[in-house]
């Protein structure tokens, strides 16, 4: 494990999973930023195209971003593939920490430089939907209040 710890390629796979989480998550969160701001055309309002557009967004770019990587890393690009893979003894520990590790450092990297380009927009959330006339903290309660009511016995 040690030994593997010391390799060029092993560091160049981590880097990998990094960059290419990093990427991902910025065009795929990226086109669902779009989303909040329909596009008129032809005078209609078409929110269906606008699904479609992010779901190509998001298939495309993992399918890209799986055959940039595969042949360095594997393309886990997931720490839920990392687990699953080191569960069924594939991967070495050490490796499995490093690319969730990687992973995760990835998203928040990719996060952090779309919410530094769009921080100007107006009630930006980086594509999280909010429930309507509710805060945050006030769905949050309605949520828990909805779960002890229907745990509650009938009668």
């Amino acid at each position: 494990m040690a030994s593997e710890f010391k390799k060029k390629a092993f560091w160049r796979a981590v880097v990998a999973e990094f960059l290419a989480m990093s990427l991902f998550i910025f065009i795929s969160i990226g086109s669902a930023l779009g989303f909040q701001f329909p596009v008129m055309v032809n005078k209609t309002i078409t929110p269906i195209q606008d699904n479609v557009k992010v779901s190509l967004a998001f298939g495309i770019s993992i399918a890209t971003m799986a055959q940039s990587v595969g042949h360095i890393s594997g393309a886990h690009l997931n720490p839920a593939v990392t687990l699953g893979l080191l569960l069924s003894c594939q991967i070495s520990i050490l490796r499995a920490v490093m690319y969730i590790v990687a992973q995760c450092l990835g998203a928040v990297v990719g996060t952090a430089i779309l919410s530094g380009i769009t921080s100007n927009l107006e009630g930006n959330l980086l594509g999280l939907n909010q429930v309507s006339g509710l805060g945050s903290s006030s769905s949050l309660l309605g949520e828990g209040a909805a779960d002890v009511k229907d745990s509650s016995p009938p009668g």
